[in-house]
């Protein structure tokens, strides 16, 4: 058996089936129909305001949204307008204490607690910490803003001018933590278990893009994509990102083991529910296998939710993983928050003789019954994103998908080993993208804190790591409304000037006397000639200016503030060095999103 793996992962011959890489490139790119046209998102959560009990992230994504409560209180209600979706956030974000001091006809479902979870999660996570009551419509004076993380940033107007940009296939998925959930909802509130709060994000999400006919619809299947798309609308793919599906083998469902049975079943009515993408692990550990471990945060989430601490081991030196696991995020605070919200806390978490360790990785790879997962997903066509799987789990389910030439994604990552934030195991290993791409699979690259040029960079490392050339098309992987930072504008380009000779020469003279620190000699000579450097403005957008209510957004200065700046960004993308050949390239995916879905249904069949 070794052997054989070592084969087929050596090897592009998926011996199994006898289906070769050839003859999936030419199934994949056969011109059977005209190619469809426009850019992918593979990770979105339109609805993640009804995720986590429903009182994490704040605003509606339409008129008719079901709303956790309205900026004025007034509880489980759908907004009329845009004024009751996207209005002050008090009533999710704010406490009953003012500075006049206990107030309950100030904000009367104001939690003290839960506004201090969500203040120290936008902190933590590196986001712009809002007011008690920040504002939203119609002036939008405090968010959306590009690096805000517990607002709506999907509202239905920025999504079809996602839409006119460009966007044709987006996949909209639910979301939930059970810890988080439990830490921010109240007892009236939404449930806060994965398994119950997947199913009202996925109802409310077929209602959603049902309201708007004109410019959307749920695709069931690769021919629903195409038809869709050829139209001229958004093909919108549901799918579900939690912890533990079905509840199975957590605090919820009592550790109970599930069986091969119990899997199946669960998988097989998330599909009669139209789910068709899926990631089989999140953040936490669960009854299918290990996950990545990248957040510290996690491990205390995994240890309340599963009964354990993540099974931490070294990482080899091959890994490229320099993470590793310490309890500096696990303060008095956060160990107050969970003792007052939860009942319990988790004070420490310890690891003996990690400090001999270079990384650390989680070393749960995929259990049994996640075999017989991936499998049940696999003979019913579904699309797999592996992203958030430990690295052994990710190589396990890549070697299953081998066997049936059967493509698999990775929705929202990097390459490993790349930037500062891509060093541990969340992250895929170059001959992973490989994998993937022999697989026909489709890479969504992460944008989480990335300015156009760093996105540029990474697109082009993953795609090149995955094959490269003409054939492989990626796609956005924005995780917008995922508690993930949105995209910055670029900093200004400052290039030489008219007096740049005189300045080098000026730097140069003072250098030779010696006399004055080569700062004060820099800032003497840039006094001297003052138009020895110019900066460049930014490239105004060919794409209209994004306005809602009274408020204007300028991409330049905002960045992607919300999802209806998608168009700016790329055309941001388009002006840097080979931008606008990768942008040219980018208006495809919606065909190899297409293909690939279509490749994974002819795969299905052989799926035992």
């Amino acid at each position: 058996m070794v052997h054989l793996c070592t084969r087929i992962l050596q090897t592009s011959l998926f011996t199994v089936v006898g289906i070769s890489t050839a003859q999936l490139t030419s199934y994949a790119q056969a011109p059977d129909k005209k190619p469809l046209t426009g850019f992918v998102d593979l990770h979105t959560h339109p609805l993640a305001n009804l995720g986590f009990g429903g009182k994490l992230l704040y605003g509606g994504v339409d008129m008719g949204a079901l709303l956790p409560a309205d900026p004025d209180c007034k509880p489980r209600m759908h907004a009329s307008n845009e004024q009751e979706a996207l209005g002050h956030d008090k009533s999710t974000h704010g406490g009953k204490v003012t500075g006049s001091g206990w107030n309950l006809s100030y904000n009367p479902c104001g939690d003290e607690l839960r506004m201090a979870v969500i203040h120290s999660l936008q902190r933590g996570l590196g986001g712009k910490d809002q007011s008690e009551d920040a504002s939203g419509y119609d002036s939008f004076p405090e968010w959306p803003v590009w690096n805000d993380l517990t607002h709506q940033k999907m509202w239905v107007d920025w999504i079809r001018r996602a839409y006119t940009g460009g966007l044709r296939v987006m996949v909209a998925l639910a979301v939930n933590n059970k810890t988080l959930g439990d830490l921010t909802a109240g007892p009236d509130d939404y449930p806060t278990d994965d398994k119950s709060s997947a199913d009202l994000q996925i109802t409310e999400t077929k209602s959603f893009v049902g309201r708007h006919p004109d410019f959307m619809e749920v695709a069931y299947n690769s021919a629903d994509v195409y038809r869709i798309v050829s139209a001229g609308k958004l093909a919108v793919v549901i799918g579900v990102e939690v912890d533990h599906i079905g509840n199975f083998q957590s605090a919820s469902d009592s550790f109970h083991v599930p069986s091969d049975g119990d899997v199946k079943a669960e998988i097989d009515r998330l599909y009669g529910e139209g789910v068709r993408y899926i990631f089989p692990i999140h953040v936490l550990d669960n009854a299918f296998g290990g996950s990545a471990a990248y957040v510290n945060l996690f491990n205390i989430s995994n240890r309340r939710e599963d009964g354990h601490k993540f099974a931490l081991v070294c990482a080899s030196k091959a890994d490229s993983i320099d993470y590793k696991y310490d309890n500096k995020e696990l303060g008095f605070e956060t160990f107050l928050v969970q003792l007052l919200k939860l009942g319990s806390a988790v004070s420490s978490i310890s690891y003996p003789g990690q400090d001999d360790c270079i990384g650390q990785k989680n070393s749960l790879g995929l259990n049994p019954v996640g075999d017989v997962a991936i499998r049940e997903m696999m003979r019913l066509g579904m699309l797999i994103d592996i992203d958030h799987m430990s690295q052994a789990a990710a190589d396990s389910t890549l070697f299953i998908a081998q066997q049936f030439g059967y493509p698999v994604n990775s929705g929202h990552n990097g390459l490993r080993g790349t930037s500062s934030t891509n060093h541990n195991e969340r992250a895929l290993r170059a001959d992973q993208y490989r994998t993937i791409g022999r697989l026909h699979g489709m890479a969504g690259v992460g944008s989480a804190g990335a300015n156009a040029q760093q996105w540029l960079t990474g697109y082009n490392q993953v795609i090149t790591a995955m094959g490269g050339g003409r054939s492989i098309v990626g796609a956005f992987g924005t995780d917008m409304n995922g508690l993930a930072l949105g995209m910055p504008p670029r900093p200004p380009v400052i290039k030489p000037g008219p007096e740049y000779p005189q300045y080098q020469q000026c730097i140069s003279t003072a250098s030779q006397i010696g006399i004055l620190a080569p700062i004060l000699v820099q800032r003497a000579c840039r006094q001297k000639f003052p138009t020895a450097f110019v900066t460049v403005p930014p490239r105004k957008s060919a794409f209209p200016p994004s306005k809602d209510g009274k408020k204007i957004w300028a991409y330049p200065v905002d960045g992607v503030a919300h999802y209806g700046m998608l168009p700016d960004f790329l055309e941001d993308v388009k002006y840097l060095p080979g931008g606008a050949a990768m942008v040219a390239g980018f208006m495809h995916g919606a065909d190899y999103f297409y293909r690939t879905w279509k490749i994974a249904e002819n795969a299905s069949a052989m799926v035992k």
